[in-house]
């Protein structure tokens, strides 16, 4: 929840939608996928267009406070507390927006928080809470987040895991196999983009890996810089599941992650369909 990644490749393809204005909303959205990997949708907030980083693993809706400034919300003494991937607690105060306009459907009433940051080009984080009752697809092939007119079906289900904080923050996750040997439970995290797989440090040992031959880096948190996370580096023999298969993947083993494992979604598929109330993804590629 609450994750900012930043890189150089994020950046990059900023540069190619800073100038490119708001369309209008359609039950197919075009999605701005960012050389990183980051997916950027459109949204109209409380009356306020702007983009936004589609965020599977955000929780909740997160503004960045320039953007959020002018809505017209009195101080909060409603707060959610939660904890980051990486084990750092974090307390936000707590807000609802009024009315979101989204790939041509209103919401009402949805949960949000703030934050103290600057992104150029980037409003904030659309999350998953409120599409908790419709089915939608990302297209990675033609860059679409679309809501389909029937029901999805298809013969690939991916069965996935909800948590929520008292109905306000959503986030998923599945079950995959490591060396196609030990199963275990990731958050599915479209927010940090491509080909990224990150696991507990606990997998150092379990998985008969040599730690003085990781690559070692400690980052400093964006929120507290007083706390520091180390992460290992290196190659484990494959990621999978029923479907989909990473040979010799790169990586990282994180200090204090409170998951087993956290990846990206890119890898399960190129059409990939949600269906949140009915706990399931479907393999549409």
């Amino acid at each position: 929840m609450f994750k900012i990644v930043l890189t150089r490749q994020f950046y990059l393809g900023l540069m190619a939608i800073i100038t490119l204005p708001l369309t209008s909303l359609a039950q197919n959205l075009p999605l701005r996928l960012l050389p990183s990997g980051h997916l950027v949708v459109e949204a109209q907030i409380d009356g306020k267009k702007g983009n936004f980083i589609f965020d599977t693993g955000g929780g909740i809706n997160l503004f960045f406070d320039d953007f959020a400034k002018e809505f017209k919300k009195t101080e909060s003494y409603n707060f959610l507390t939660a904890f980051r991937a990486t084990g750092e607690k974090i307390t936000a105060p707590l807000y609802r927006s009024s009315t979101i306009l989204f790939n041509g459907k209103e919401f009402k009433d949805i949960p949000y928080s703030t934050f103290d940051m600057k992104l150029a080009g980037i409003n904030g984080l659309i999350s998953l809470p409120m599409l908790y009752d419709i089915e939608f697809i990302i297209d990675y092939s033609k860059q679409q987040l679309i809501f389909p007119e029937e029901k999805l079906k298809s013969d690939k289900i991916i069965p996935i895991q909800l948590t929520t904080n008292a109905d306000q923050s959503l986030d998923i996750s599945t079950y995959i196999y490591l060396n196609n040997k030990y199963r275990i439970n990731i958050l599915l995290d479209s927010g940090a983009g491509d080909d990224s797989f990150w696991f507990s440090d606990r997998f150092v040992t379990i998985l008969g890996l040599d730690q003085s031959k990781l690559e070692i880096t400690e980052k400093v948190s964006e929120f507290n810089p007083e706390i520091k996370t180390k992460y290992y580096k290196g190659h484990i023999e494959s990621i999978s599941n029923s479907f989909a298969k990473v040979e010799n993947p790169q990586v990282s083993f994180v200090e204090g992650l409170i998951y087993e494992g956290k990846t990206s979604i890119n890898w399960l598929g190129k059409k990939l369909g949600f269906n949140l109330k009915e706990k399931k993804i479907y393999i549409l590629d």
